[in-house]
């Protein structure tokens, strides 16, 4: 009787670490579309694309980071409001990039 309930509570307490350990990595998980629309972009000043995606930024003092490696010189990117959904990533003629 002890070891059946030993036995359950520890086939729960692998489901409930399964669980968050598979949530935690759902939720960092970002797309490359973001980033791949940010260098066509970039190649092409005066255009605008719209993708589907996630992806993370942070910066430091002189380049802000896409979660997928690329690196752009903070002096270009004028605006990241959204993150995730419907993105709008624009640039003008003079390389600034607005993603929104």
């Amino acid at each position: 009787m002890i070891e059946d309930i030993v036995e359950l509570a520890g086939v729960i307490a692998l489901t409930v670490a399964t669980l968050f350990i598979f949530y935690s990595v759902i939720t960092h998980i970002s797309t490359p579309s973001v980033c791949y629309a940010v260098k066509l972009v970039l190649e092409n000043p005066g255009s605008r694309l719209v993708t589907y995606g996630r992806f993370f930024a942070w910066s430091d003092e002189h380049y802000v980071y896409l979660s997928c490696g690329l690196a752009i010189e903070r002096t270009r990117i004028v605006t990241i409001k959204k993150t995730e959904g419907v993105i709008t990533v624009e640039s003008t003629y003079d390389g600034k990039i607005f993603i929104y």
